[in-house]
């Protein structure tokens, strides 16, 4: 008699497991707190995850920073590009960064700018894509601007409707450069009207910064930094050395300063006078990039420590006399998925509530995770689950009398003698 494994363990383990990973994840975005009045940034930026869903409507409708989590393809780890929400708490990814990553960058998410108010990004356009777009994180609406068939373009900075943007006819990338610089152009974008102007004098940059109103630009050249106004006329030139680095937020909030890093430094530059002067502090985390200010005496740095754990710190620091505060910290986790390529919403740093966060909301667990754990499951308590013979089979054996054990001997034939 044939035998078989009953389905209903499978089927039940496949149920519970499936439960066990949807129904959290239910629970948690019905109970998800409110936006807070003011902006939060967590004591503890969270870990690299596997699990981060990808923007949806409603998620973030604004972030407090984007950056990149991972750098190039690693065991355990793929680049992400993630969308920190103003609550302090919502971690996304900016699908559509991963999506435009140029082939030079070794899986990098393409780069990404946010808005002074965080709610919305500019995504580069590498690989000759011709374009450049801006993403509204509350709803995922994508605008194009065309910057030239097989042009390459790069955001670094905004103010307004105003993005500086580093534009070459090669792919621009810092892999394919032995001190991972760039050496490229700049180029002005209006958002408001999409026309792109070119600065046509202003080569071999580096990156750069935009001024809160517009008017001036700092860029980093191979002969230190430059200072120019909005058409591209240089004011100062040869300011520090070209080791000193700008971030796209360099500038102080009233235009007057701006901060650029080396490596253990921060050097505050004022321009307000006919002559930059400068004030240098040292600065630890050792390895760092002013990111944002805080007010126009208090700049906003991050960076690694050197110890090579892939430890990220952000710090407050005082730009007169030097001190600071550590006030958040990013620490990777068995991935080791290092913090990397940061940009704040310059308008919302001023307001941040600094305070620990509870649980970072990482969205609902995605469905092809569940159904891969319920169908394992299933499969192991399936062939765990012991053979039988069906019910009817062991009834019909039950009522059927066992055959004789012994031949009877054969009637006889014929006459006995």
């Amino acid at each position: 008699m044939s035998t078989r494994r009953s389905p209903l363990p499978a089927l039940l383990a496949a149920v519970v497991v499936c439960a066990a990973i949807v129904v959290p994840a239910l629970i948690a975005e019905g109970t998800r707190p409110q936006p807070a009045a003011e902006p939060v940034f967590p004591t503890e930026v969270s870990a690299y995850s596997w699990w981060t869903a990808a923007l949806a409507p409603g998620d973030v409708p604004a972030a407090s920073a984007i950056y990149q989590n991972g750098i190039g393809v690693e065991f355990l780890d793929l680049p992400q590009a993630i969308a920190l929400g103003a609550d302090g708490s919502t971690y996304r990814r900016l699908s559509v960064a991963e999506r435009r990553s140029a082939r030079a960058d070794q899986g990098d998410p393409a780069r990404s700018l946010l808005s002074g108010d965080g709610t919305f990004a500019l995504v580069a356009g590498p690989g000759g894509r011709g374009d450049l777009l801006a993403v509204t994180l509350a709803d995922g609406s994508e605008r194009s601007f065309d910057i030239g068939e097989g042009r390459h373009a790069m955001p670094t900075s905004i103010a307004g409707d105003t993005v500086l943007l580093l534009t070459d006819d090669k792919e621009i990338s810092r892999y394919t450069d032995a001190e991972f610089r760039l050496h490229v152009g700049l180029s002005i974008l209006d958002l408001a009207s999409g026309e792109i102007t070119a600065l046509e004098q202003v080569r071999d940059v580096d990156s750069a910064a935009l001024s809160p109103d517009g008017s001036r630009i700092v860029a980093r050249t191979g002969s230190g930094l430059m200072l120019l106004d909005a058409d591209g006329i240089i004011l100062a030139d040869g300011i520090g050395d070209g080791q000193w680095y700008i971030d796209g937020d360099a500038w102080a909030p009233d235009g007057a300063r701006f901060a650029a890093t080396d490596v253990g430094e921060v050097h505050v530059v004022d321009v307000a006078g006919v002559e930059p002067t400068i004030v240098s502090h040292p600065v630890d985390p050792q390895y760092s990039s002013a990111i944002g200010w805080r007010d126009a005496d208090t700049v906003l740095v991050a960076g690694g420590d050197g110890s090579g754990d892939n430890v990220t710190r952000f710090a407050w620091v005082d730009v007169d006399s030097g001190a600071q505060e550590v006030f958040s910290t990013y620490r990777p986790d068995f991935t080791g998925a290092a913090m990397g390529s940061i940009d704040v919403a310059r308008d919302l740093v001023a307001a941040w509530r600094v305070e620990p966060v509870a649980q970072a909301d990482r969205g609902g667990t995605p469905l092809w995770l569940a159904v891969v754990a319920a169908a394992l499951a299933a499969g192991v308590v399936w062939l765990l689950t012991p053979r039988r013979r069906p019910p009817i089979a062991e009834a019909l054996a039950e009522q059927v009398p066992s055959a004789p054990t012994d031949t009877p001997e054969p009637a006889s034939r014929g006459w006995q003698t």
